[in-house]
């Protein structure tokens, strides 16, 4: 389980709170969530944000919260039946001259930015790999600017010309923001893009090519330029895809999720040469008795490791179903066998 998301540079839910207050804030947390990585048997810690903050939360439930954003848009996020959800209220661009008078913060202002050369630094002294994360492009549309997401994909077809403006708008300000944690020292640039569902991807690869693709590789050329490596994260079934993305030198791919039709072992023999794969277990485990979960583990790490080239981890969370036993048993399945890779 190779991935631990920290608090640092990550939005605050306090309107007006000094950036220098607020990064100082989680700098004093990372003791404990390394900890906590090191007991999840997670070796990359993400310590540092490019992406947009929150300004302002407010709850309106007991498990329900609005939650506006620097871009102005607004979510409702909360748990409902034991699963977490989020809901896209208020979006701050309706029509193209919404996004001509929209301003986005600075992404070279300093204070974004500041103590993280010594967050990275104490990550890396304490043994782990740290990550900085960015906007998706696609998916940043959608969660900031313009959408829900069938909005978006009606503009693709019918107003490709407004489409490109909103990609542009916030690929620059992602660019910025990658360009400044780089040379803060960043060690892997990662964003969430999910570019399909389990039947295919939301748009067609020749369309994908011509509008994302572009973006997606100034990203990764950036960061190797810098001797970063990239991590990109997409839910679906994005097969038809994955040649693009090894083509632009995509480092790591994630989650390979079964129940998107992501088949680890056709991914690993055609592209295990050249793209890192993390991801592989059902996002159903927490169903599983501990004798399934056990032969589960074992055969993606059969099918992954060989070679190296795979982290080993769930294409969702680890589920609130799974026991108590069973968690502890995945935790220690993890630590022994990602190291040894079981034979049998």
């Amino acid at each position: 389980m190779p991935f631990m998301k920290g608090d640092y540079g990550e939005k605050k839910s306090e309107a007006g709170v000094p950036a220098n207050r607020m990064v100082a804030d989680a700098y004093a947390s990372l003791e404990p969530m390394l900890r906590e990585a090191d007991f999840l048997d997670n070796y990359i810690v993400s310590v540092g944000n490019g992406g947009f903050r929150v300004t302002k939360t407010v709850t309106v439930e007991p498990k329900w919260c609005l939650t506006e954003w620097e871009t102005g848009a607004v979510w409702r996020r909360g748990t409902a039946e034991n699963v977490w959800v989020r809901e896209y209220v208020k979006y701050p661009v309706d029509c193209e001259e919404d996004l001509d008078a929209l301003e986005l913060p600075d992404p070279d202002n300093p204070e974004r930015y500041e103590g993280l050369e010594k967050a990275l630094r104490y990550v890396r002294e304490g043994g782990f790999f740290p990550k900085c994360d960015i906007n998706g492009f696609f998916s940043g549309v959608w969660y900031f600017l313009r959408g829900p997401l069938h909005t978006i994909l009606k503009d693709v077809y019918l107003n490709r010309r407004f489409f490109k403006k909103l990609l542009a708008k916030l690929g620059e300000f992602n660019l910025k923001a990658e360009k400044n944690l780089l040379e803060r020292g960043a060690m892997m640039i990662g964003w969430v893009d999910d570019m399909g569902y389990n039947r295919g991807t939301f748009m067609s690869p020749k369309l994908y090519e011509e509008l994302i693709l572009p973006w997606h590789k100034r990203a990764i050329d950036l960061a190797h330029r810098h001797g970063a490596f990239v991590d990109m994260h997409s839910h679906g079934n994005i097969n038809s895809i994955v040649p693009l993305l090894v083509k632009a030198k995509l480092d790591v791919l994630n989650p390979i999720g079964p129940s998107d039709n992501m088949d680890l072992k056709t991914l690993k023999e055609k592209y295990g040469d050249h793209l890192c794969l993390q991801g592989g277990l059902s996002k159903h485990i927490g169903f599983m008795t501990l004798e399934e979960l056990k032969e589960h583990v074992m055969d993606r790490l059969r099918v992954g490791s060989v070679g190296g080239g795979f982290m080993l981890s769930s294409e969702g969370d680890l589920p609130y179903e799974m026991s108590s036993e069973n968690f502890v048993a995945f935790i220690k399945m993890s630590r022994r066998w990602r190291r040894n890779m079981p034979s049998s």
